[in-house]
């Protein structure tokens, strides 16, 4: 790489299934000031392909290795809960660190969210402001203090 590029975005893996929370998202990233590359799944099963590399993702540079995984818990087809369970069953994917964004506050969703495998747990504020402060945050923490593993998805 030349000294004058830059380095490309990390790429954040973003499980959701409602466009105007996509949308939001993106909103968000923007007022932070974070250059990411949000890479947009509907549910989970779309989201294990993608890992996989399987299906419309076998192409290659269809899906590259994402930094960070943003997962809604409530999907339809396979629901984030059922993802989590299985990426921490399997080897290849087990790393990977998993953010849950989720409206809800309950102590027994968040309690069984650790539980299962998340990384860390988000609640979706009501307002663009407190949210664009949560994922400044949740970006300084995880892409900027925290140490994470290099990991690569195998190859289809």
């Amino acid at each position: 790489m030349s000294p004058n590029r830059e380095p490309p975005a990390p790429i954040v893996l973003v499980a959701e299934d409602h466009i105007h929370d996509k949308i939001i998202l993106e909103e968000v990233f923007s007022r932070a000031g974070i250059k990411a590359d949000l890479r947009f799944v509907g549910d989970g099963e779309q989201l294990l392909d993608y890992l996989n590399r399987r299906g419309r993702y076998a192409e290659e540079g269809a899906a590259p290795t994402p930094a960070l995984i943003l997962l809604d818990l409530n999907m339809p087809r396979l629901d984030g809960r059922r993802v989590i369970r299985m990426m921490r069953g399997d080897e290849t994917l087990r790393h990977f660190p998993v953010i849950a964004l989720s409206t809800s506050e309950s102590q027994k969703h968040i309690t069984e969210a650790y539980s299962i495998g998340i990384n860390a747990y988000l609640v979706k504020p009501a307002n663009i402001p407190d949210y664009v402060a949560k994922i400044a945050s949740l970006w300084q923490f995880w892409m900027a203090t925290a140490s994470l593993p290099v990991v690569e998805t195998p190859p289809p």
